[in-house]
């Protein structure tokens, strides 16, 4: 068993107002593959009580890249609103193509355009140069770096925290990337280790007790899901991926 402690990025959660348009991004032109999907209707409590957020409804849609998974959740329930540009959180993702002129033409793009997710997150487009494709960088902007309370990250995909957060906290529903989640072993230890985290509830066992899951809210204004797979069957278990890490 490996000691308690977190293990790498699972993913980031994407707020998008439309799935279709938010699929064609990342999927036909940034090159992820798809993975799965589900849908929660009002009145889900479990889903409610992990985003802190009353009357949620959404249709969700994984996706997977090399070293990582994405979710993006269409949210019908509350009304979704654009992200306030200098909020907590994740502030901008790195993401690895074979061909970078390539895409970017697909997308439109002349050579110095920024590129951003049809929900406004910048995504920096580097070359694979033969390794990993998909997501291999995520920043999250904070108003004070060295006060951060998530651990460093390990695994294929490096968190970078940065500062300049100096706008309210969105709520989980709005537009852009709204959450990362963390592979832990030994989640329970993790999250009490935590102590600058608010919790939003107990850790919850899911699909037979081979996954573990629990949301929270850094003092920083981070939502954070820490998520332990505890089979190769679960659904989002990192043998799934081509690059797993280490």
């Amino acid at each position: 068993m490996p000691s308690a402690g977190v293990v790498a990025l699972n993913h980031v959660g994407v707020s998008v107002a439309d799935l279709d348009r938010a699929r064609t991004f990342w999927v036909d032109g940034l090159g992820a593959a798809d993975h799965g999907s589900f849908a929660w209707p009002v009145g889900t409590g479990p889903a409610d009580e992990s985003l802190a957020t009353k009357d949620t409804a959404a249709a969700v849609m994984l996706l997977r890249t090399d070293t990582a998974f994405l979710e993006l959740f269409a949210f019908s329930s509350p009304t979704p609103a654009a992200r306030p540009a200098a909020s907590p959180g994740v502030a901008a993702l790195a993401w690895a193509v074979p061909d970078v002129a390539a895409v970017r033409a697909q997308l439109g793009l002349g050579d110095d355009e920024p590129v951003r997710c049809p929900d406004g997150t910048p995504v920096e487009l580097r070359a694979a140069d033969g390794g990993p494709t998909g997501l291999i960088g995520v920043t999250v902007r904070v108003d004070d770096p060295a006060n951060h309370p998530l651990p460093t990250v390990p695994g294929p995909v490096p968190v970078t925290v940065v500062g300049g957060a100096d706008a309210q906290a969105a709520r989980p529903v709005d537009l852009g990337v709204n959450h990362l989640c963390l592979d832990v072993a030994g989640i329970a230890e993790v999250r009490s280790g935590l102590d600058r985290v608010r919790w939003h509830h107990d850790v919850t066992e899911s699909s037979g007790g081979i996954a573990a899951v629990c949301y929270g809210t850094t003092s920083d204004g981070v939502l954070v899901e820490l998520l332990e797979s505890r089979s190769p069957d679960a659904f989002l278990a990192r043998c799934r991926l081509t690059h797993p890490g280490p």
